[in-house]
Order: C-alpha cells, then sequence, then structure tokens
C-alpha cells in the first residue's frame, strides 16, 4: 500500500477521508464500503484493480475517518455525499463498486444522478421488505438493533483480539483484509444505527438506472441477503442488467470467494 495516498475532501458541510490507488489519468472507480467497514476494507480490491483504474476508497459518512452529521443519515444523503465528490475531484463518469450500504448506495447515486456515473456492481446490496411495523422511533430496527450489540462488544477486544475473532469467523478472507476490518469496528458511530433505513424503496432505484448494473450474488444459506426471487426480480425492473452468483460466498461475497467474484467483476468492468 505504500504507493497508494490519502487525502480528504469537503462537500456537503463534510470531510470526506478517501485513499486513492493507481494512477489518476486511468478511468477512476469508487468503492463504497459496508455498514461498520471503512475504505480500507477494500484493500484486496484495489491491489487488483489499480493496474487499470484509478481506484477511490471513501470512508462513508459516520463510518472510518469520515465523521458528518448523522440526523438525516439515509441512503438519498449518502448517494448525495459520492455525487459531490464526483463533482469536487471533476472524475468523469466513473465506475461505482458497492458492497451492502454501499451497494445500496451505488444503486441511489444512479437513479439519482445518472449523468455522475458510468457503471455500478452492486455486490449483496439489502434489498428486502422489513415489516415497519416492527420498527419503534427513535430505535434501530431488530436486524440492526442485533448488530449494534455485536458490535458495541467487539469493541470491549483489544486490537489483537478482533483480528483473532476476525480469523475465526472469516477463515476464507485474505490477510490483508483483517486489520482494516479491525480497525473499521472501532472507527464507526454506532449511532448510524438509529438512522439507517430498513425499508428501502430499492424497486423504485433500479427501474430508474440507466447505465449498466452487475449485481452480485452469494448464498443465503450462507448468508447473503439477495435471494434467487429477489435477482430475479431485480432482472425486471433494470434496463441494461446481469447476474453474478457466486457459489458458497455469503454476505461478504468478494471477501469470501475472492477470485470467482472478481473475476465476474473485472469482466463486467471492461464490457460496461
Amino acid at each position: 500500500m505504500t504507493e497508494w495516498s490519502e487525502h480528504c475532501v469537503q462537500v456537503n458541510d463534510l470531510t470526506i477521508h478517501y485513499h486513492r490507488a493507481g494512477d489518476t489519468a486511468k478511468p477512476a472507480i469508487i468503492l463504497l464500503h459496508g455498514v461498520m467497514d471503512n475504505g480500507l476494507c477494500w484493500t484486496p480490491v484495489a491491489r487488483d484493480l489499480q493496474a487499470d483504474f484509478a481506484v477511490y476508497m471513501l470512508d462513508a459518512r459516520g463510518h472510518g475517518r469520515t465523521g458528518g452529521a448523522l440526523e438525516n443519515f439515509s441512503y438519498s444523503v449518502l448517494a448525495e455525499d459520492v455525487a459531490a465528490f464526483i463533482e469536487a475531484l471533476d472524475l468523469q463518469k466513473p465506475y461505482v463498486f458497492g458492497h451492502s450500504m454501499g451497494a445500496m448506495t451505488a444503486a441511489v447515486l444512479a437513479a439519482q444522478a445518472p449523468e455522475r456515473v458510468r457503471a455500478i456492481v452492486l455486490e449483496d446490496p439489502p434489498f428486502g421488505d422489513e415489516p415497519q411495523a416492527e420498527k419503534r422511533d427513535g430505535e434501530p430496527a431488530p436486524r440492526h438493533q442485533q448488530m449494534l450489540q455485536w458490535i458495541l462488544s467487539l469493541r470491549t477486544l483489544s486490537l489483537e483480539e478482533r483480528l483473532i475473532v476476525a480469523r475465526k469467523d472469516n477463515p476464507n478472507w485474505d490477510e490483508a483484509e483483517l486489520a482494516p476490518w479491525a480497525d473499521s469496528k472501532v472507527e464507526f458511530n454506532p449511532e448510524v444505527f438509529h438512522h439507517l433505513q430498513a425499508n428501502i424503496p430499492w424497486r423504485e432505484a433500479l427501474a430508474r438506472i440507466a447505465c449498466p448494473v452487475l449485481l452480485v450474488t452469494g448464498d443465503p444459506e450462507a448468508g447473503a441477503i439477495i435471494t434467487p426471487n429477489l435477482a430475479q426480480e431485480a432482472s425486471r425492473l433494470w434496463h441494461n442488467g446481469e447476474v453474478a452468483h457466486i457459489q458458497g460466498a455469503g454476505h461478504c461475497i468478494h471477501r469470501d470467494r475472492y477470485n470467482e467474484a472478481m473475476a465476474s467483476v473485472q469482466a463486467f468492468l471492461r464490457h460496461a
């Protein structure tokens, strides 16, 4: 990572922290991490993409070293942050690759600001329909409550102990994933869970996306969100999309089955 540079940019009353890899004369790709992660959680992906792209690894609002107000935290706001980032750096229609929360952000960005994006990769976005009745005002949704309790318990551990947890729970992950993952759990602002949307109008967003889309799915039995039925429904909504199913992968698809996932992603990027 010695050749990577570290920067901050002021947009939307927010200081976005990011790392950049690769030659800025090459096409740009923005990597958007999932909830509780940070930009450097993309380290293996950035290593493989930097030969062909200028790679931008952003810390999202409330994550990593990017702060920002959380009162109006939503996927629309996260997408506006990325759109402002693209404008501030004068990036010419970058590719956008997002995982989980970052995938939903990428989808909303492509729907809200189609002129800003060339193509998007959506890795196991949080499509679905959580019943509104289960969420009380001011409290995280039930599945977010579980994640909140998990991360609060994880933050009581030392770095060494968090690394042990990472290795034990994720035996297939690249070693370069572990330290950023462990750091990101301490950097993350848990208040995000009080504002993160449980119900997302993803169908409306997909129907508005005109650019090429790759939806990367795993196996629900292993923890992936996108079921075959959801993938089939998504394919009826978008205008120009395809699905890559990675067998045996859970929610963190490119981490669980790195070679297979990246082969699909890179093939898509070559022709998108």
